[in-house]
């Protein structure tokens, strides 16, 4: 709130930085889980379970999107930082992208597993099933599973240049970007 009174738009609402944070860690965590049950895990029993959890992190990611980019719908975004209109565009495209590949990683799984000709139930967290709206298809199966790798490559770079974009912001160029998706302003 400002000495008026009236609630502050240079932060972004307390419900998108925290789904934008948490978002964040779920993010990381199914990345990571992902690449260390694909290359390091060799017990089938292990992998099975590193497995149901990266499924029902990948559950969780979907649907909180959904429910950031419905959230979103009902506000505006805090007035940007000043930069060159270049830059204005590339980060928006950025931004376009990762909730793409926010959706899409998800998506691209659920085919996998809805799709594959072993049938292993998906239960989120121990807590429900989800359904297999699609019969085995291994074509449909290798599709998804490629487009599920690539497009985990392609999120871990768009990640690395979000990082490295919000530095920028935070030690070079030291406007509020970062900070306004991090905490509310001191007086």
């Amino acid at each position: 709130m400002n000495e008026a009174g009236v609630a502050s738009r240079e932060i972004w609402p307390l419900s998108l930085r925290l789904a934008h944070w948490l978002g964040a860690i779920l993010v990381l965590a199914a990345l990571g889980l992902g690449v260390a049950m694909v290359q390091f895990v060799h017990d089938p029993a292990a992998r099975f379970e590193l497995t149901q959890t990266h499924k029902s992190i990948g559950v969780t990611i979907l649907a909180l999107t959904v429910a950031r980019l419905a959230r979103r719908g009902f506000g505006r975004a805090p007035k940007a930082e000043p930069l060159r209109r270049s830059l204005v565009v590339a980060a928006n495209a950025a931004h376009i992208a990762l909730y793409a590949l926010l959706l899409l990683m998800p998506l691209s799984g659920w085919f996998m597993v809805t799709t594959t000709p072993v049938r292993v139930p998906t239960v989120v967290f121990g807590l429900f099933a989800l359904p297999y709206p699609l019969a085995p298809d291994l074509t449909i199966y290798r599709f998804a599973h490629a487009a599920h790798v690539a497009l985990a490559i392609v999120l871990a770079a768009l990640i690395a240049i979000h990082v490295a974009a919000a530095m920028v912001h935070t030690l070079l160029w030291r406007d509020r970007t970062l900070a306004r998706m991090w905490r509310e302003p001191t007086r």
